[in-house]
């Protein structure tokens, strides 16, 4: 009877969305339900799950393609760490036991597993990872996209500036805009520097040196018009029902341009900012109402603006997060130390009170 209840407990939860208690699973909860739903005796492991073996479940998942089969179900709930990744990586990286210890009480991505497995293979790079203090989706990136050559100093200021996960595709952007450097070349001239402090400085040169952009940029980007007009900005925000009123003292001083994007019934207001030297990036992408778009009407507007060299935000946020902090105290890494004992109490000699 029992096992009848729970049974039915978990065929329901199929027609429910997944409670709070699963959401630490994130990606891999369509998973979990479907591996209950068939077996749901492992549904008391699930309760009693550790954040080392959830970890252990997301490495294995993420290395895994479609369903796990019954098999496999047991292993992730009841196997021993060996069993577990000899059965889905296909051997046991050295040092993820260690990571594991610094990972979110949350899944990653499933590409920052797969990540970290290559990189713990790495002898360089897992020494990085041993002496990290937190392991997150951002340092998996951090890693994984940076030049080799940049890998030790750029990791070293991850622990200061957070999200480093774009600082590849923005040095990319940097070289484009020089035009006078590749992108192999930029990296050999940052390479030169072997602290924060030194590659800062050179970063900060670097970028000074870009030529300035276009004072505005292009009139149309395929069915998107720049808006010009303070009225007309005021009217259309009125009308949509947005705050794009508050983009007139910007879009008159030079430091924004809004479009509105026009095409077979899709309608959007897109806002395009200048970040100094580095050129014009698409900041925001919103309906009527301030609505969101749908994944692959965005993505066409992403890639009309990309092509006439006006590409996401996000590309540049670790570049513009660098410069910004460009009087910015590095914190150095902690070190450990041996703990001693403490050394035994000077004795005392008390006054004969007689």
């Amino acid at each position: 009877m029992k096992n009848t209840i729970i049974e039915l407990g978990i065929l329901a939860s199929a027609e429910r969305p997944p409670g709070f208690l699963l959401e630490p699973f994130k990606w891999a909860i369509p998973n979990l339900i479907a591996m209950l739903r068939d077996q749901p005796e492992y549904l008391s492991d699930l309760i009693h799950l550790s954040r080392t073996r959830m970890h252990l479940i997301g490495t294995a998942l993420a290395h895994v393609e479609g369903t796990p089969s019954s098999e496999l179900a047991r292993v992730l709930f009841r196997g021993s760490a060996e069993m577990i990744l000899d059965a889905t990586v296909g051997h046991q990286p050295s040092g993820l036991k260690r990571a594991v210890s610094v990972m979110p009480s949350f899944l990653m991505e499933a590409e920052s597993y797969r990540g970290l497995v290559k990189l713990l293979a790495e002898p360089d790079a897992a020494r990085l990872i041993f002496h990290t203090f937190e392991i997150r989706d951002s340092t998996i990136r951090a890693m994984h996209d940076v030049p080799d050559a940049l890998r030790r100093v750029v990791f070293s200021m991850h622990e200061n500036i957070g999200d480093m996960s774009s600082f590849s595709r923005g040095l990319r952007c940097i070289a484009m805009r020089s035009g006078k450097l590749s992108f192999d070349q930029l990296v050999a001239e940052l390479a030169r520097a072997r602290q924060p402090n030194q590659l800062l400085a050179k970063l900060t040169s670097i970028v000074e040196s870009l030529p300035l952009p276009d004072a505005l940029p292009p009139a149309r980007v395929e069915h998107a018009e720049r808006i010009d007009s303070g009225r007309q900005l005021r009217a259309l925000g009125k009308k949509w029902g947005n705050c794009l009123e508050s983009y007139v003292w910007n879009v008159e001083h030079g430091q924004c341009a809004i479009y509105l994007w026009r095409d077979a019934g899709l309608q959007a207001a897109c806002s395009v900012t200048r970040s100094g030297r580095l050129g014009w990036f698409l900041d925001e992408v919103k309906g009527p109402e301030n609505a969101e778009l749908e994944p692959q009407d965005h993505n066409k507007i992403l890639s009309a603006f990309e092509a006439v060299q006006i590409p996401s935000e996000a590309v540049i946020s670790s570049i513009a997060q660098i410069v910004a902090n460009d009087n910015l105290t590095w914190r150095p890494r902690p070190r450990r130390r041996r703990v001693r004992g403490a050394p035994p109490p000077v004795e005392m000699s008390l006054p004969d009170l007689t």
